[in-house]
């Protein structure tokens, strides 16, 4: 298993390749943007502007994306950078109408390959 620091984009580079380069997928709680890295696992991350609000808000809506993120990550195909940008209606919404969204839009874009993927409605 790796270490949580590897599984996670940090520096500016990483950021700006998925930005510039990569692919995205637009959902009501969140916007997911991808690109393949060249390795052999996934590196994430989770961001909220201060268009979500205030700091509380901000937090929440991150902890709420990584929480619904947790529940398919082993399903997650391996080799991308993945970036999830929430939007401000996350702000009123429980985990998992987020988790079924993100679902559904790592689904559309073909990157949950797991058996549980029929969990979506």
């Amino acid at each position: 298993m790796r270490n949580h620091s590897e599984l996670t984009l940090r520096n500016q580079n990483e950021f700006s390749r998925v930005y510039n380069h990569g692919k995205s997928r637009g959902g009501k709680y969140a916007v997911v943007l991808y690109r393949k890295n060249g390795l052999k696992y996934t590196r994430t991350a989770f961001v909220a502007s201060k268009k979500v609000g205030n700091s509380v808000n901000r937090n929440r809506s991150r902890r709420l994306m990584r929480a619904a993120f947790r529940a398919f990550q082993p399903d997650i195909a391996s080799g991308y950078d993945i970036i999830f940008v929430a939007r401000a209606a996350i702000t009123d919404c429980k985990e998992k109408d987020v988790e079924k969204q993100l679902r559904k839009s790592l689904t559309a874009e073909g990157l949950l390959t797991g058996i549980n993927n029929n969990n979506e409605k």
